[in-house]
């Protein structure tokens, strides 16, 4: 006899792995994938012998997590080692995860077609059958309705298009696209008074059913928005030229099989199955893959030809360091938009400071591949719907992704948000580039550049203390206000996007203890609203970072108490600490070495710094489950989780 432990973990011995599965969800499965880059870093950089093991795991650490802190010289390392480092954070950047997000909703598209046909028609036949035995028990007493006469010439057969014009097999049933349930014509034909037999109403009835069982399963599965039906009737206002387009439909293979399976779908089958939403993810899929490729191609074209015309003082440099000029495009580029903050240079990007063009297109490529990477991916879709056709099937897509932006993607955020956003990122920035400027007039490790190149590398500062790690400063000689601010910038770097997420996200509200039945805050004050969500991004962050100091500070108890190492000591360490759980990479270093200051850790240290950097890597993503990334059959599996649940429940009641 079979029995189930009390954890409902094990049936009969065997893992019960429905209850796994359900479990899983996308947080998990991102902490699996990092820890799972971290650890292959013993495999492919430690056998070298040129690093300790916890050195090699603190680089897969760091790469994973694109923090950018380095105990070790990165141009110390081998060749093979540094393109592993430029690997990683390709595979681990949101934007990379978020295109695997986007494939696999995609994916589930095309399954849940066939299996929301396959359910639907099994409840159409069950149906069908109670109603022929009915009528068998009860005949009508009104005259039954009768098919045309064409339709009488042919063997009997269930079919929803009137344009199949050759005989089919009894248990093969032709489906027409959606669209051809929304021509203007009346489903249901008009009264003949002449008598039909049972059977051929029974037919008729199974067709109308048929269809409007098929029309639930793609409209209210597949499409956001109103009901097919609904758009029917809106299509009743369109000009006649309008609605005598031949509109497309499933080719002629598409077919419906005895197990109530699909069969022989084309591309542009799925593509008509499942409504605006699959094309428009579609297409997202290739704007956002062009996107995040497209950056790191503009980098390497535009920092490749530079380097290779620079003056000596740069190439010279990277030839002191033993670095490729062709090597260091690439690398700096990679780097650079996907704010990984390792560089081939021993001191970050502090001798190309003064290099005006390098700076620019660092400073850009340093926005757009994270801290503004909302912004511009809407500004980019929104600019693309105003170049094309108004009337071309591209313009609705665009006006998908634009008017219901959190339904396809993570980040991508309604309008009003997102300029929120943006004002937010202006205003961070520029306070910052105030503040160095500002408290370090008078400072040498500053002013030594002309106002123009210091402003630029000034902003290059600001920008990588939101999460690239790079420097064009020596920060252990800036004014300690200045270093206060940039640790405020590195802690608060990712509120905006974390915040801007969640309030536009239903199922996290849920989880914060929010629920329909309790008097949630008003969203439409916003200060309230706002300030509810910055209180639990605090709850999530504070004390995780205030236990990694405190762990720090007791391994390092020592040396922290060494007045002879005034370097060494609790404020440093807890800018090291907020840099690895923000994921920026910014140091105040050490003035013995040109690494981190947790390169003069002891092993718990940089075991702690570790864990800093793969749970600060989280913190942006949702707690829990996301529309954007929670598939729609978990969606049906809890429908009070979220606001698609309502029409569910509705469908579910007709």
């Amino acid at each position: 006899m079979e029995q189930k432990t009390k954890f409902g973990l094990f049936n009969g011995g065997s893992l019960n792995l429905n209850f796994v599965v359900k479990r899983i969800d996308f947080i998990s499965l991102h902490y699996t994938w990092i820890i799972l880059c971290c650890l292959l870093s013993w495999v492919i950089v430690y056998p070298y012998g040129n690093l300790r093991a916890v050195d090699s795991f603190f680089f897969g650490a760091s790469a994973s997590t694109e923090s950018g802190l380095n105990t070790v010289d990165v141009k110390d390392l081998e060749t093979y080692q540094q393109v592993y480092i430029y690997i990683i954070p390709f595979i681990t950047n949101l934007g990379f995860i978020n295109i695997a997000v986007v494939i696999a909703r995609l994916y589930w598209f095309r399954q849940r077609l066939a299996k929301t046909a396959q359910a639907t028609r099994v409840s159409d036949e069950e149906a069908t059958e109670k109603i022929q035995d009915e009528e068998e028990l009860d005949p009508p007493v009104a005259p039954p309705q009768q098919l045309p006469a064409e339709a009488t010439d042919r063997p009997t057969t269930i079919a929803f298009d009137k344009g199949v014009s050759k005989d089919r097999k009894d248990n093969t049933i032709y489906v027409p696209g959606p669209r051809d349930r929304d021509h203007d014509y009346d489903a249901i034909l008009p009264v003949d008074p002449s008598p039909a037999s049972p059977a051929r109403r029974g037919a008729q009835g199974i067709a109308m059913r048929a269809a409007r069982s098929f029309e639930k399963a793609t409209s209210s599965a597949l499409v956001l928005g109103r009901s097919a039906s609904s758009n029917r009737q809106s299509r009743h206002s369109e000009s006649q030229s309008r609605r005598n387009l031949d509109l497309p439909r499933l080719s002629r293979n598409a077919t419906v099989g005895r197990n109530s399976q699909f069969h022989n779908l084309t591309e542009h089958d799925r593509e008509l199955l499942g409504g605006v939403e699959y094309r428009s993810l579609k297409l997202l899929l290739k704007i956002i893959t062009g996107y995040f490729f497209g950056l790191h191609l503009l980098g390497v074209v535009c920092l490749l030809p530079w380097i290779h015309n620079a003056q000596p003082k740069y190439k010279d440099w990277l030839a002191e360091n033993g670095q490729n000029e062709t090597w260091w495009a690439f690398y700096s580029a990679q780097t650079m938009v996907n704010n990984l903050g390792f560089t081939l240079t021993p001191d970050s990007m502090i001798t190309f400071r003064d290099a005006t063009w390098p700076m620019l297109i660092m400073t850009f490529l340093a926005f757009a591949g994270n801290t503004c990477y909302p912004v511009l991916l809407r500004f980019l879709i929104w600019t693309i719907s105003k170049v094309v056709s108004t009337k071309s099937a591209l313009h609705q897509q665009l006006r998908f992704l634009l008017d219901h932006p959190r339904r396809c993607y993570t980040l991508l955020f309604p309008s009003k948000p997102t300029w929120i956003l943006f004002g937010i990122l202006f205003v961070m920035n520029f306070v910052d580039v105030l503040l160095i400027i500002v408290l370090d007039l008078d400072n040498p490790a500053v002013n030594d550049l002309p106002m123009g190149p210091r402003i630029l590398s000034s902003l290059f500062q600001a920008a990588s203390a939101r999460h690239t790690g790079t420097s064009t400063l020596n920060l252990a000689l800036v004014n300690p206000a200045v270093q206060f601010s940039l640790l405020c910038m590195m802690y608060i770097a990712i509120f905006p996007i974390a915040i801007a997420i969640r309030t536009s996200n239903t199922y996290e509200e849920k989880a914060l203890g929010i629920y329909g039945s309790e008097n949630s805050p008003d969203e439409r004050n916003g200060m309230s609203y706002f300030m509810m969500h910055v209180r639990n991004q605090l709850s999530f962050d504070l004390w995780y970072i205030f236990l990694g100091t405190f762990c720090i500070c007791i391994a390092e108890s020592e040396r922290i108490m060494d007045v002879s190492e005034p370097a060494f000591s609790v404020f440093p360490i807890f800018f090291e600490v907020v840099s690895a759980y923000g994921n920026v990479g910014l140091s105040l270093g050490h003035p013995s070495v040109m690494t981190s200051l947790c390169g003069q850790f002891g092993v718990f240290g940089k075991l702690v710094i570790c864990a800093m950097m793969i749970r600060g890597r989280h913190r942006g993503l949702p707690n829990a489950i996301d529309r954007a990334i929670m598939l729609p059959d978990e969606a049906n599996d809890r429908p009070e989780m979220n606001q698609d649940g309502r029409q569910a429940k509705a469908l579910a009641a007709e």
